[in-house]
């Protein structure tokens, strides 16, 4: 954690960030910030730099004048103009910081809204409480979730279906090769969000209003009848989604690590293995053989070598384990989430790195200029240090604004981790031949 009276350039970003990648995962989900038009403006230019994609967002457009006297009728005709001009099925509100600190209550304008109000009864109106000074994207990104399943969860007929939810921020390339082993293994289940489509559209002349795709809002509301649930990437998380769930309609909960790396994969598909009964297809057992072969091939570059691994905590224990597994020395873990199960699971896995929790970019920069790092792993936000120190970066994770590629970058599985022994060797072997980042 970090001890610095003032926050110089942190490692994460704003908690309503985090939950726009929920609800853009969400079928004919619009969201809207209650608070100031700049910080929709800021979050929907971030976002778009990262993606490549149009992100919407819309804004309640708090003023001094909401400030001072509440924000409901703001917010009242926010909701309004949204269903007026996109027509959503659901819209999620997110609160920021001016929201929050002047108290307004959201779910209660939300409900006079929908009394008094004819264009509601048709849109489903979710409001999560995200204000940036409380925590951070990741943070946000975990609420919006678990505020979809308890405003739509409905318990009926057991389906028999298994529940998938994405508890950490992945690529859209991550999401449709999970989709797709899901499918492979012949089960069926709920995937939940599905950015897959609406955050990487394909190119056509005349866009939606809103993105095509997401999790169907039947799928949503049947996830209290599911048998199980899976939260990949819901390892070190405090309780969610699937934790409501299992407690309000005893479906049981799994967390696993995203899979990535040979040991998290495996695990993962251990546990579909128990669940369904089902071995894993031959064609994943083949990338595993691939995975270890890349391994072996790539170990003569990599073991030995000091890394730094920084961002969201999900992310950085998957990267960090398979650096282990390559007999790389991992001298840096950080990320700008203050979460201890994260710095637990951290010194766990790499006994004698310096492991951070709610850092700084400040504190990182001052650990690697005294640990001969190699090797930098983390989002593009690093490329200060990597700059100054000469020390090869490789962009992986959220933000992603200065390469292109971060919608289709696959990190998971056995076939993901693949490429990501190849893109730490060859950006290694880059680096030396350059001298630099």
């Amino acid at each position: 954690m970090s001890k610095s009276l003032a926050t110089v350039n942190p490692c994460s970003m704003c908690m309503p960030m985090g939950s726009v990648l929920v609800f853009r995962g969400i079928e004919g989900c619009m969201p809207l910030f209650h608070g100031s038009q700049g910080c929709s403006t800021y979050m929907r230019l971030y976002l778009a730099h990262h993606f490549r994609e149009p992100v919407d967002i819309a804004s309640s457009a708090l003023s001094e004048k909401g400030a001072v006297y509440g924000g409901a009728a703001n917010l009242k005709q926010g909701l309004k103009n949204v269903i007026n001009g996109y027509h959503p099925k659901v819209i999620g509100i997110a609160t920021t910081c001016l929201a929050e600190t002047i108290g307004d209550d959201v779910p209660q304008i939300v409900r006079e809204f929908q009394a008094e109000e004819p264009l509601a009864k048709d849109v489903t109106i979710i409001s999560v409480s995200t204000p940036s000074y409380a925590a951070s994207h990741e943070v946000g990104y975990r609420v919006a979730l678990k505020g979809l399943v308890q405003t739509m969860a409905r318990k009926s007929k057991q389906s028999g279906r298994i529940n998938v939810l994405v508890g950490a921020i992945i690529s859209p390339a991550d999401v449709r090769y999970l989709r797709r082993l899901l499918d492979d293994w012949g089960l069926g289940y709920i995937l939940m969000p599905d950015i897959s489509e609406t955050l990487d559209a394909p190119l056509c002349q005349d866009p939606p209003l809103i993105p095509a795709g997401g999790t169907p809002l039947d799928d949503i509301r049947d996830t209290a009848n599911s048998k199980a649930t899976l939260t990949i990437g819901g390892w070190v998380q405090e309780p969610g989604a699937g934790d409501y769930l299992e407690r309000e309609f005893e479906v049981p909960h799994i967390a696993l690590p995203l899979p990535l790396g040979q040991e998290f994969t495996d695990r993962l598909a251990a546990n579909l293995e128990e669940l369904t009964g089902i071995s894993m297809p031959e064609s994943y057992e083949q990338e595993r053989g691939r995975l270890l072969d890349t391994m072996v091939d790539a170990h003569k570059i990599l073991a030995d070598v000091k890394t730094a691994v920084y961002g969201d905590t999900e992310m950085v224990l998957g990267i960090t384990r398979i650096m282990t597994e390559l007999g790389m020395r991992p001298q840096i873990v950080a990320s700008g989430a203050a979460n201890p199960a994260f710095a637990e699971k951290a010194k766990e896995l790499a006994p004698g790195s310096k492991v951070m929790m709610g850092a700084d970019f400040s504190q990182i920069a001052e650990e690697a200029s005294s640990r001969d790092i190699e090797l930098m792993v983390g989002p593009f936000t690093g490329r200060g240090i990597a700059r100054k120190e000469k020390i090869p970066l490789l962009r992986v994770g959220l933000p992603n604004h200065d390469r292109y590629g971060a919608s289709h970058q696959l990190l998971l599985g056995y076939e993901g981790s693949m490429y990501l022994v190849e893109e730490m060797a060859n950006a290694l072997l880059e680096g030396r031949e350059r001298g630099s980042a």
